[in-house]
């Protein structure tokens, strides 16, 4: 009987078996002719001498010539094996018909031998009948391994028995299953270098389905694997390439696409675009310039190159690509997109501000990561007197700074290119002619992609005009303080000198009255008028007086502020009691609540500023008007609230109300300096609060003072 051999399994895929069909044709063939070659010409007749051995199969006559063991005697051809015990005898046979065969033999042998790939014929107890020299180079080795096994060979070769197991494993399972064939690929590794094999086993069969011999072949495949290699690499960095890759039919229907082609489109998967064509994923318009301008150029120069504009699927969103084709032998195309969307928009953009920084009156300068100048604007070059020919390659801290110009600035300048930010302000700067003048800088790091720095730009205004109008200003301003210093000093001092005068003369007023009284000296009626009103006006210009000085101090700063806890309510009652006493004809309504609320104020300022607005709402006002002080208590401040039914303020004048010593048009006839409100707005404003006066012409006044119940200026 004859079997198959086995061999390490390893996948065997469909191309490798195709490359390899002729082969397995030819080796089948070959192998059948000659292992059958007389077998429908001899006629077998046994002669035992030591066994009864009948009806051996006419198909091992093949292999017993092919051994030559056959010996001539006579008209007979003999075959004596004594060992065994038995004896082949050809009987009746002409030397032109042996020759046939031998000579059909030796060409199927010479055929085998010489055959370029591992050919093996073996029994069913995997015990090898046959091997060709490209399988086992060594003569003697071959001889040797006919009648044995693998494990046999591994022993000899004193190497690991795996590959035999494997190969036994494999084969047993074959011959269960009575299969034709099966395939696999099989890596041996010699001197550290990997060979890889495919091997081929075939089944042949009775007509009765017993096992007759197996022959199996091999044919190196290093080659192959190298390519199916170097066809993953590429198929790899084809998948994980930025760039969009696909391969279209001549019909324009996509057959591969590659991931970043999808995500380029915003498709979720490739099987969104396999199968359909090129046209559904641009618009009209795009379409119509590729098929009548493109493809022509394409088929005649079997390559273009240029941009496709379109949208990303079912979207808005503007796609520009960089689109490479190669037209293939069968028509078929190869597509390279890259997207340029966003270099393009910056390419636009760039246009844009270099159109910007050409035609602005600002000095524009770029520079490099190195801050060496790269390009300069036409109105540097004319502000400065510097062409860009002269300061391109220089460094602008170099070229533009001079004695004057601050160190603390230059150090900064230098810190902020240290450290890649961006810097704002002003800086004494140097002409090509050595004058200076003030500009204002800003300067920004320009970073690309991979966060790299790669330019400066900045931007330059001519401030010397407002730099010379700020010193003057600030001269002014410092003269203007002298003067309102003086005028404060002025105001103190005559308001002091004033005032003492002023009680000198009520001094003496009061004594002539008093002199008058005792001496019961008759005198008229009016003389008591005229000291009245004396009295009178000398109490008017003392308030004056008090309001200048008080306006004064807070002019100075020197008013003092001493806010303490006090009862609010106490306090607007005790004012409210004052204001009565002295104008006792006068209704004044009051409405507070009657439990304490302490807050914090300073009760002089305060009370200052309440009487003011009472004493306004009574001289504005008829004596028959009643005037309400209301008060609202709420959670983090109060208000007070005070109203007259007097003449108005007219609305037009209402923004001057605070302004010193402004009087409404309509208050002439009535006596007033016109810092009463600019004193009162200082003393609320100085305890973090508000007053606003709502008013209409004849239809009274309404005076809204709010104020916290902590003040943060204690």
């Amino acid at each position: 009987m004859i079997t198959d051999m086995d061999f390490n399994f390893v996948e065997f895929n469909n191309a490798s078996q195709n490359l390899f069909l002729s082969s397995e044709q030819t080796l089948q063939g070959s192998i059948l002719n000659f292992i059958s070659c007389n077998k429908n010409d001899l006629n077998l007749l046994i002669e035992s001498k030591k066994s009864s051995i009948e009806n051996i199969q006419l198909k091992n006559v093949g292999h017993l010539l092919y051994e030559k063991k056959w010996k001539l005697k006579g008209s007979k051809y003999e075959f004596n094996n004594e060992e065994e015990g038995y004896c082949f005898i050809l009987e009746e046979e002409t030397d032109e018909k042996i020759k046939s065969i031998e000579k059909e033999r030796d060409f199927y042998k010479e055929l085998l031998d010489n055959m370029p790939a591992d050919v093996g014929v073996f029994n069913e107890d995997q015990k090898y009948l046959y091997i060709n020299p490209h399988a086992i180079k060594d003569p003697e080795m071959r001889k040797w391994m006919i009648g044995k096994d693998d494990f046999d060979y591994c022993k000899a070769r004193n190497i690991p028995t795996i590959i035999a197991v494997d190969r036994r494993d494999k084969f047993v399972d074959f011959i269960r299953n009575k299969s034709t064939y099966y395939s696999f690929e099989e890596t041996n590794e010699r001197n550290k270098i990997a060979s890889h094999n495919l091997r081929i086993v075939y089944g042949f069969y009775n007509e009765d389905g017993s096992f007759k011999y197996a022959l199996g072949y091999g044919i190196n495949i290093d080659q192959l694997k190298n390519y199916e290699l170097i066809n993953f690499r590429q198929q790899s960095a084809i998948e994980i390439s930025n760039d969009g890759i696909a391969l279209l039919e001549n019909t324009g229907e996509y057959t591969y696409v590659n991931k970043s082609l999808v995500k380029m489109l915003n498709l979720k998967s490739s099987r969104d675009m396999i199968g359909r064509k090129w046209m559904e994923f641009f618009p009209d318009s795009e379409v119509n310039h590729l098929s009548s301008e493109v493809y022509p150029i394409l088929l005649e120069k079997k390559f273009w190159k240029g941009e496709a504009h379109g949208y990303k699927y079912n979207s808005n969103e503007k796609l520009i690509v960089e689109l490479t084709m190669n037209l293939m032998p069968d028509n078929g195309i190869v597509c390279i997109c890259r997207d340029v969307t966003e270099r393009k928009q910056q390419e636009e953009q760039l246009k844009r501000l270099a159109l910007v920084a050409r035609n602005t009156n600002n000095m524009v300068i770029i520079t490099d990561a190195n801050s060496k100048i790269e390009w300069v604007n036409d109105a540097f070059t004319n502000t400065t007197g510097y062409t860009l020919e002269e300061v391109i390659g220089k460094e602008p801290r170099n070229t533009f700074n001079g004695p004057e110009t601050d160190a603390l600035i230059i150090e900064r300048l230098r810190k902020t290119e240290l450290e890649k930010i961006s810097y704002a302000g002003e800086k004494l700067s140097y002409k090509k002619d050595g004058s200076t003048m003030w500009i204002y800088l800003m300067s920004n790091p320009i970073f690309n992609d991979n966060g790299e720095l790669t330019n400066w730009v900045s931007v330059e205004t001519d401030i010397t005009p407002i730099k010379n109008a700020e010193l003057l200003y600030q001269n002014a301003l410092i003269k203007e303080k002298t003067l309102s210093d003086l005028k404060s000093q002025f105001v103190s001092l005559a308001s002091h000198e004033f005032r003492t005068p002023l009680a000198g003369i009520m001094t003496s007023i009061e004594i002539v009255k008093v002199i008058l009284e005792r001496e019961k000296a008759t005198y008229p009626d009016r003389i008591d008028i005229h000291l009245e009103r004396c009295i009178e006006e000398i109490h008017r210009l003392t308030s004056i007086m008090d309001n200048v000085l008080m306006s004064g101090k807070m002019q100075l700063g020197k008013m003092p502020f001493e806010p303490k806890e006090i009862d609010i309510i106490t306090f607007i009652n005790d004012i409210a009691k004052n204001f009565q006493t002295i104008f006792p004809s006068r209704v004044l309504n009051v409405s507070a609540p009657f439990s304490k609320i302490e807050m914090q104020f300073d009760s002089k300022l305060l009370e200052h500023a309440i009487n003011n607005i009472l004493n306004n709402a009574h001289k504005y006002s008829a004596e028959d008007k009643p005037i309400h002080l209301l008060f609202d208590d709420g959670n983090e401040e109060i208000k007070l609230t005070i109203i007259d039914e007097g003449i108005g303020i007219p609305e037009e004048e209402q923004v001057h109300l605070f302004s010193s010593f402004f009087r409404a048009s309509n208050t002439i006839s009535y006596h007033g300096s016109g810092l009463g409100l600019g004193i009162v707005k200082q003393f609320i404003e100085i305890h973090n609060g508000n007053v606003i006066i709502e008013s209409k012409i004849n239809k009274g006044c309404k005076v809204i003072i709010t104020l916290p119940k902590k003040t943060n200026q204690l």
